[in-house]
């Protein structure tokens, strides 16, 4: 089970996020939602360790993990899908699936057979520079780097941000997917009905702290968030 326990973050004096607690199963996706600037993408960063705490715990099946290096996250099991992808632009798809595999638990060609197989696309584009696919293709490669590492736990930052509506049901069928084969999945999405149609339960955020949590598939608690955000 992944605990997260009065998360506190800052940028300079700005005190970003305000306490923040969740916990979640393996096989869970909770949505996490909230207006732009609420502080979405700094709890992931802060969970994944692109951004260290100012308070608080984050704890995976019991083990203390807070404040621990990116690079420590990862081999721990975290798996991070940030906003702007972070694909390699001169790198070949080959190789940026392959440089997402150093240091983590799961090495090998199969593995790299495994994602071909799954991201059929990718395959066509297996010797093609990172920057020269889609906005969508670069989305699935996003993914697809972790998919392989095999994560306990994915954190995706608006998987859906600029693409096609085909292209967005494939990645929320990708996430379904994770969430079936028993990874935990925290969401940050702008399209709410299309995320709320894949969570477990959510959060909403205001000025860094939780101000709404619910059931997905409970009406009162989707129509409270869909007054919280005014969509």
């Amino acid at each position: 089970m992944l605990h997260i326990e009065n998360l506190n973050a800052h940028y300079g004096l700005a005190h970003v996020l305000q306490g923040i607690s969740l916990h979640a199963e393996r096989g869970e996706v909770i949505g996490i939602f909230g207006r732009n600037g609420v502080g979405k993408t700094t709890f992931l960063k802060a969970i994944a360790g692109w951004l260290k705490p100012s308070g608080g715990r984050v704890l995976l099946d019991g083990t203390d993990l807070t404040a621990q290096s990116a690079d420590a996250m990862n081999r721990a099991g975290f798996g991070f899908v940030p906003e702007d992808r972070r694909v390699f632009p001169g790198l070949t798809v080959e190789e940026n699936l392959r440089l997402g595999l150093l240091g983590v638990r799961v090495k090998g060609a199969k593995s790299l057979d495994l994602a071909f197989d799954r991201f059929p696309r990718l395959a066509e584009r297996r010797q093609q520079p990172g920057n020269t696919l889609s906005g969508g293709e670069q989305q699935m490669l996003a993914m697809a780097r972790v998919v392989l590492a095999e994560p306990t736990v994915v954190l995706i930052d608006e998987p859906s941000e600029g693409l096609a509506p085909m292209i967005v049901a494939e990645v929320f069928a990708i996430i379904r997917e994770m969430s079936a084969a028993g990874s935990i999945v925290l969401l940050v999405e702008q399209n709410v009905h299309e995320a709320l149609a894949v969570c477990d339960r959510f959060i909403a955020l205001e000025r860094g702290a939780v101000v709404l949590a619910g059931e997905a598939d409970s009406e009162p608690d989707r129509s409270a968030l869909l007054k919280e955000l005014a969509v």
